[in-house]
């Protein structure tokens, strides 16, 4: 492959993913520092990430209430188990516009978000990665049809 062993080259497709998917990716350590910050979440949520790396999270997001997070993320650090937040029970845990006003009215994204245990080389988990779907689409069309 053009001289570019084949590991360096798998390493630039996965930042070039990390960067480009169409799901915002953020990586935490246990306590609450963003390690990681994709493009998706820089185009809905504004902030670069120059900004936000090394930063905590409830400071990027003082609407992210601190106790029910540290809660909700219990399980993952602990038990490496994966936890949800369902637009149905809150429409968003990060505070982000609505890339999509004219065709959708609504003045923030719902989201799905994922908590996802990061383990190290030793099988311990340091950190989580958040995985956030936009599903605005969806809970305006649900909320139509109620």
């Amino acid at each position: 492959m053009n001289g570019i062993p084949a590991e360096f080259e798998q390493f630039h497709w996965m930042v070039d993913m990390v960067q480009n998917v169409d799901v915002g990716l953020i990586v935490v350590d246990k306590e609450f520092n963003i390690h990681l910050w994709n493009g998706f979440m820089t185009h809905h949520s504004g902030k670069q990430a120059h900004d936000v790396m090394g930063t905590s999270l409830f400071d990027v997001f003082p609407e992210i209430n601190e106790n029910w997070f540290k809660a909700k993320s219990k399980p993952v650090f602990e038990l490496g188990a994966r936890s949800f937040v369902i637009w149905r029970q809150r429409p968003y845990l990060f505070r982000c516009r609505n890339v999509r006003p004219i065709t959708q009215q609504s003045e923030f994204m719902y989201q799905n978000v994922t908590l996802n245990p990061m383990r190290s080389t030793t099988g311990e988990i340091k950190s989580m990665f958040l995985a956030v779907e936009d599903v605005t689409s969806e809970a305006l069309a649900e909320k139509m049809n109620q």
